[in-house]
């Protein structure tokens, strides 16, 4: 990867993408309709990210969905294995954790005191005599489909399935095992409400063509002459973007050369998450629709705890949290992407029109826009392992 950043820097572009101008309506980004069918097909049919398993580091330990259109909750059982169920007691459906993480010996029903132990089982009914006939072995929880796999908790919706993750990240999921993500652990997770499209908010990761104009102050100068290469496996695209002092390289040998100290490495993995690696910290972005125009933005920053000891690493980490959320995320890509969604039914266009550097944003939409009608996966089958991309089509895209 170093060697074709380096390539690159020669030529000044991009590695190629499309290759051509399109076009996007921006209707992708306003239609109620469309978002429904994103949502009961990319959002329902591949897994998602629930967070890193640094959160479930013991027994007990659990964590609740951002996105209440899922409402599930995933916790370590005593055995160690990661159990995903639908957050809701079997009574009447009253939620059973109501905290973004914590830890439990049993899983308590605040509405009339039913117990449900790690595994999902139903332990005990209050007043059990009240429900003659009712067997606890027919009301446990809900079973939905979960892994535990490149150092993240990954989720399914639809109960029965198995979950193949190393077959849907394909050859990205040795990134993460080699990255050794599993030994990371979390700094802080921030949940926050933007007034934006979804994707419209993810697509400002996606190109480098910004960085020198809206990250002026911020991320300019460390990606001056910054140039990207990328890769994709299934749904999912990986981009290296080359740091200013990639010529640094001319001074080591190649087998001392490590790709995080010349280059931040990001991936969108499909359809909602996206995940930096930086040279010393991790961020994960996830995504949650709750209309065209409305989206919960979460960011768990993780980091190696050996790289910042004691009192001035955690002020260090702190530091940097700030500079990356609160500045370059919130202020400056989220509030441009706030700007353009304001406009968009009130503007002079009918579509967003894409430069040569912006051919990932073309990508990422046409994969979603291709499993919109696509066949319905088999109920039976694992979910899902790597599918070969479509051919890229030519032209505009609708």
């Amino acid at each position: 990867m170093i060697e074709r950043l380096l390539a690159l820097r020669e030529t000044r572009r991009d590695e190629k993408m499309l290759d051509e101008v399109v076009t996007i309506p921006v209707t992708k980004y306003t239609d109620e309709n469309l978002l429904e069918r994103e949502i009961a097909s990319a959002f329902s049919h591949y897994p998602l990210i629930a967070g890193h398993a640094s959160a479930l580091g013991e027994p007990g330990a659990y964590l609740t969905s951002d996105w209440d259109q899922f409402p599930y909750v995933v916790v370590r059982g005593e055995d160690g294995r990661v159990r995903a169920f639908y957050n809701q007691c079997r009574h009447r459906g009253a939620r059973l954790a109501d905290q973004p993480a914590g830890t439990v010996q049993n899983f308590i029903c605040p509405f009339h005191g039913w117990v449900y132990g790690l595994d999902g089982t139903l332990k005990g009914i209050t007043r059990a005599h009240d429900f003659p006939g009712v067997k606890t072995c027919d009301y446990g929880l809900v079973e939905l489909p979960a892994a535990e796999a490149g150092g993240l908790i990954w989720v399914g919706r639809t109960p029965g399935q198995t979950l193949d993750i190393p077959g849907f990240l394909g050859t990205f999921y040795e990134d993460l095992v080699n990255f050794d993500v599993a030994s990371l652990v979390q700094y802080k997770k921030t949940k926050v409400i933007k007034e934006a499209n979804w994707k419209l908010l993810i697509k400002t990761y996606l190109e480098g063509y910004h960085v020198p104009y809206l990250h002026r102050d911020t991320l300019a100068f460390a990606f001056k002459k910054g140039v990207i290469a990328h890769d994709e496996d299934g749904p999912h695209i990986r981009l290296s973007a080359a740091r200013t002092n990639i010529g640094e390289t001319a001074l080591k040998p190649q087998e001392e050369w490590r790709i995080l100290d010349y280059a931040s490495v990001y991936y969108t993995l499909f359809p909602n998450t996206f995940f930096i690696l930086h040279p010393d910290y991790v961020s994960i972005n996830t995504f949650w629709p709750l209309a065209p125009d409305r989206t919960i933005w979460t960011h768990e920053m993780l980091y190696r705890d050996g790289d910042f000891p004691g009192s001035a690493g955690q002020s260090a980490l702190a530091k940097r949290f700030q500079f990356t959320n609160d500045t370059v995320f919130d202020q400056e890509d989220f509030a441009i992407a706030e700007n353009v969604q304001r406009h968009l039914l009130h503007g002079g266009s009918d579509h967003h029109v894409l430069g040569l550097a912006e051919g990932l944003l073309a990508m990422f939409q046409q994969t979603i826009d291709e499993r919109l009608t696509g066949p319905e996966p088999d109920p039976a089958a694992p979910i899902p392992t790597s599918t070969p991309a479509a051919p890229r089509a030519t032209g505009q895209h609708s």
